[in-house]
């Protein structure tokens, strides 16, 4: 069984693209989860994914099918990584956040809230022996170099392996968060300090 999901979401045409008319397709649906793309050379090229989410499909609906089973992995300390792809305009940022990351209407939350207020529930100890904390850090690659979005001046970051803890960022800055409202505004200062560039289409 691969430890990799791959889904696509289709967003609605925005109104700048309504207005200029433009309703062209350039795939075929096989079925609800194949989709066929030619090319301007006319090879044709098939791509399947495990989930489909179309237009209609609810915020919900892909928090509970792609980051609710990492949450619950999370907390047995299993690695997880939701990773998005596409030009500027896709819906990337939609579908990780919503209109924004404190939005708290509850239709429109992204998986970044979500996974959140998920992780807390699931720490919610039934046994009160039991003890947990939660701790967040930032950073993002740019320029080639690791930046930490909490401490703009640490913005070279070395990256290190270790066998028995993984992945490691030694001096990254580490934030103790008590409740889902003061992670999401530590994550919201976060994202505040990110470089964003425009990534258009490839074709």
């Amino acid at each position: 069984m691969s430890h990799i999901t791959v889904c696509a979401r289709f967003r609605p045409s925005s109104s700048k693209e309504k207005q200029n008319g433009n309703d062209s397709v350039c795939i075929q649906c096989i079925d609800a989860e194949t989709f066929s793309f030619k090319d301007e050379k006319d090879e044709e090229f098939v791509f399947s994914f495990d989930r489909v989410f179309y237009e209609k499909s609810e915020q919900a609906e892909v928090y509970k099918f792609l980051a609710l089973p990492i949450v619950r992995d999370a907390v047995d300390a299993i690695n997880g990584t939701v990773i998005t792809f596409g030009q500027t305009g896709a819906g990337k940022t939609y579908s990780m956040e919503g209109p924004g990351i404190l939005e708290c209407d509850e239709q429109k939350k992204g998986l970044l809230p979500r996974v959140v207020e998920g992780i807390f529930d699931s720490l919610s100890p039934s046994d009160e022996s039991m003890a947990y904390s939660v701790k967040l850090s930032m950073v993002e690659i740019y320029m080639e170099k690791v930046r930490d979005l909490f401490d703009l001046s640490k913005d070279n970051i070395q990256i290190k392996e270790s066998k028995s803890r993984g992945i490691l960022l030694p001096g990254v800055t580490e934030i103790t968060v008590l409740d889902p409202a003061q992670a999401l505004q530590t994550l919201s200062r976060g994202i505040a300090n990110r470089a964003v560039g425009e990534t258009r289409i490839l074709l």
